[in-house]
């Protein structure tokens, strides 16, 4: 199969549609989706607050305004939490809640992978529309945030379907409105009124400042538009009012109001420049690519729409991103989207020297992670080579490795396909990509089986909760707590179903049980006529302390 994907006498990458080449496609993404989804525990930190959130929905809170270990969550409106929840009650008795529940990020993510696909046709034509998304799922920053719980996802898939109507719309002016307004709307539901700022100016100026993407039929396309958007920004939000006015005017406090007052506009620890320098190792491979493409629009004067319209979706999102939001690397997933497609559109100009040193650069980068995962597991059954043996320790003590032969067997054919793909390969722009993403595919479904037992116990709670379940009696009545942060909330709810009563709240003054969140080098003096009953933290982690007391 691997060699059918890499030998030119079998499979020419033109860009050409054939069913062999599009089942080969389609094989490599769910070969980059579905690992990572199932099989481990919740891990901090979107993981465990999006878990906390959906158990605290199947076991008797509102879906219409979440909480978190007991408290109101308004953070993020409620969409991504909504479909957790679904998969979680359709899939729950199958496998373990949290896997059902982390399902719905492989569904935003197949979403994107559409709309991407959807916006490369609309943008560049039928040949740009798998190369679109291979770029999309070989950049660096996605691999991980793709397979996490997490409303960025849900975020994600409305951006990408906002911006594939646009350019969609002077053909098919009817589906691009419903295409626009659903994706707005799913993007409004998972982050809120950022959604609006991203997104609105883009559909209102795009057709206005690039003649070419005018609507074919703008008042269809504005009525479906509104249409398919309008649900989303009414009907949770007035049954919200209608179950509980107070939780609806906390909503509109923290979440809406300031997007009403141009003064809060700007956040307090804007930084401008962040997205720029994430971009760069962010969004690799598709980052040099559009620059490429940029370059060759140049030196033409900029003379293409598509072009033009990504230049501009570029700017706004640097500017939105930059100036409105909290730097951090999450933040920057929506510029895949148009770095991506801006890539897309420049492979097949891409210069043989840098065809090379692309495809070069990716043999040698995974060549060297796959050597390495490799002789790492090796040695946790070895003991041998004894470097790697002390660091791993060194990171988790007491890990002890066994042998997983289904794990073996499939890391050791997978490994072997990739090898014969890259010796029967010859070099062209269109197959350096493919060869990237199929290297950081074969990479990742390493770490997710050879490696998933050592990263899940390094990564999960699991262990800690349990023995801490341990030392609390069974008629325990309250527990105060005290430094616990959102994940820890949230997975001791999941876990052992205990909401602690917080001091930082001013409750929890009459619980006859203590816990404390801090670090191991803080030091805490414990008051009078309490006892410690239990201390604990997470396999290897030295930033966290966990300290059980009973009065």
């Amino acid at each position: 199969m691997a060699s059918l994907l890499s030998s030119d006498k079998n499979i020419n990458f033109d860009g050409n549609y054939s069913p062999l080449k599009t089942g080969l496609f389609l094989l490599v993404c769910i070969a980059w989706l579905l690992p990572g989804l199932t099989g481990h525990t919740p891990w901090k930190y979107d993981e465990a607050v999006s878990q906390g959130i959906v158990h605290g929905m199947l076991h008797g809170g509102s879906w219409l305004s979440p909480t978190l270990a007991g408290e109101p969550y308004f953070a993020h409106p409620p969409l991504y939490y909504w479909v957790a929840a679904c998969f979680a009650r359709w899939f729950g008795a199958l496998m373990p809640v949290h896997d059902a529940a982390r399902l719905a990020s492989g569904f935003f993510m197949a979403l994107t992978m559409v709309g991407v696909a959807l916006g490369a046709h609309a943008l560049w034509g039928a040949r740009a529309m798998r190369v679109a998304v291979i770029v999309l799922i070989g950049s660096v920053g996605l691999l991980l945030r793709a397979h996490e719980m997490s409303t960025d996802l849900s975020f994600l898939a409305g951006v990408t379907l906002t911006l594939a109507a646009i350019p969609l719309a002077r053909s098919q002016s009817m589906i691009a409105g419903a295409l626009g307004g659903l994706g707005l709307g799913i993007a409004f539901l998972s982050q809120g009124t950022l959604a609006l700022g991203l997104l609105f100016p883009l559909t209102l100026l795009a057709p206005v400042l690039i003649s070419d993407y005018w609507p074919k039929h703008p008042l269809r396309y504005a009525f479906f538009w509104v249409l398919c958007a309008l649900p989303f920004f009414v009907l949770w939000p007035v049954a919200l009012y209608l179950q509980s006015p107070e939780l609806f005017s906390q909503w509109w406090r923290i979440l809406v109001q300031p997007t009403l007052h141009p003064n809060h506009w700007l956040a307090e620890d804007m930084n401008p420049t962040y997205y720029l320098g994430v971009a760069a190792w962010f969004a690799w491979p598709a980052t040099p690519l559009a620059l490429w493409a940029l370059w060759e629009s140049l030196r033409r004067g900029f003379a293409n729409a598509a072009v033009r319209f990504l230049i501009l979706v570029l700017v706004e999102m640097f500017l939105v991103l930059g100036f409105s939001t909290h730097p951090h690397e999450s933040g920057a997933l929506p510029l895949l989207i148009p770095l991506s497609l801006l890539a897309a559109g420049s492979i097949d100009s891409l210069r043989r020297g840098a065809t090379s040193a692309l495809d070069w650069f990716g043999m040698l980068t995974f060549g060297m992670v796959t050597l390495l995962l490799w002789l790492g597991w090796i040695a946790q059954l070895t003991g041998s080579p004894v470097g790697i043996v002390h660091y791993l320790d060194a990171q988790l003590p007491g890990y002890h490795a066994t042998f997983q032969p289904v794990a073996f067997g499939a890391s050791l054919l997978l490994t072997l396909l990739w090898i014969i793909a890259i010796l029967n390969s010859r070099q062209s722009s269109r197959r350096a990509l493919v060869n990237w993403t199929v290297g950081m595919t074969l990479s990742w479904l390493l770490a997710m089986t050879l490696w998933l037992p050592y990263i899940e116990a390094s990564r999960s709670y699991k262990d800690m909760m349990q023995s801490l379940g341990r030392a609390i009696p069974a008629q325990h009545g309250c527990v105060a707590s005290t430094g616990l942060g959102e994940a820890q909330r949230a997975l001791l709810d999941y876990y052992l179903n205990i909401r602690t009563q917080r001091i930082e709240n001013d409750l929890g003054k009459t619980c006859r049980l203590w816990l404390v969140q801090s670090r191991p080098r803080d030091a805490f003096e414990v008051p009078q006529g309490w006892r410690l009953l239990w201390t604990g933290a997470r396999a290897g982690d030295k930033s966290e302390r966990f300290q059980l007391f009973g009065y």
